[in-house]
């Protein structure tokens, strides 16, 4: 087993406790897991590096992106405080664009990521449309971080496309980035629209940021 696969039967264990935990507002415990688990998927990450021909640019860009998540986990604990959620949206932005430029500034731009993010506008598109009645005084808040969580999907979509990164490492990145995107969703859809159980937002959250620190540690050829 490899060094980087190390922490993740923890990481694991975590996030079940960390679903559990938000599931029955334990505060307490996500105070803890909910950061502890960032830090295995940074340590994940970091681990990449003991591989031979990994790409590390990449593993620099995915370790930034979740220290700043770090800081995210650390701050925005209730979820239910209007003022949590408007600093939680503002470092996920900070933290999403990271994974985003460092994807691009490795992997570049292909006439493939038009069609890619056509779809995306039109899932945004349709998305907005049925939250905008419910947003109130998050709408423009709303609008402008609808727009990043997909538009971060499609730059690691667009890695399935070059041949900078591997095609374990691309699909990695495209599974992490969509289950963040899907967790975002439920989040939005319970706070706004509807009660709706969060079954799923917190394994999407964590897992997904799990798939990406995963992603450095598969180069071509692993």
């Amino acid at each position: 087993m490899g060094a980087h696969l190390i922490p993740v039967p923890f990481a694991l264990i975590g996030i079940a406790i960390y679903w559990q935990a938000r599931w029955t507002n334990d505060v307490a415990t996500v105070m803890v897991v909910q950061p502890l688990i960032t830090i295995l998927c940074i340590a994940t990450a970091l681990l990449s590096l003991r591989r031979s021909g990994v790409n590390r640019r990449l593993t620099a860009f995915v370790a930034a992106g979740l220290a700043i998540a770090l800081l995210g986990d650390f701050l925005n604990i209730d979820m239910t405080d209007p003022f949590v959620v408007m600093r939680g949206l503002v470092i996920a932005v900070v933290a999403y664009l990271t994974y985003a430029v460092g994807f691009t500034i490795i992997s570049g731009f292909r006439k493939q990521d038009l069609y890619v993010g056509a779809v995306a506008l039109v899932v945004y598109g349709a998305l907005m449309s049925y939250l905008k009645p419910f947003l109130g005084d998050m709408l423009i808040p709303g609008l402008i971080y609808g727009l990043v969580l997909p538009f971060v999907v499609t730059r690691a979509a667009s890695t399935l496309f070059g041949s900078a990164l591997g095609r374990t490492q691309a699909a990695l990145l495209t599974v992490g980035t969509l289950m963040l995107y899907l967790g975002d969703v439920e989040f939005a859809l319970h706070s706004y629209a509807r009660i709706m159980p969060m079954l799923f937002g917190p394994i999407l959250y964590s897992g997904g940021q799990l798939v990406i620190s995963l992603a450095p540690s598969y180069p071509k050829g692993k």
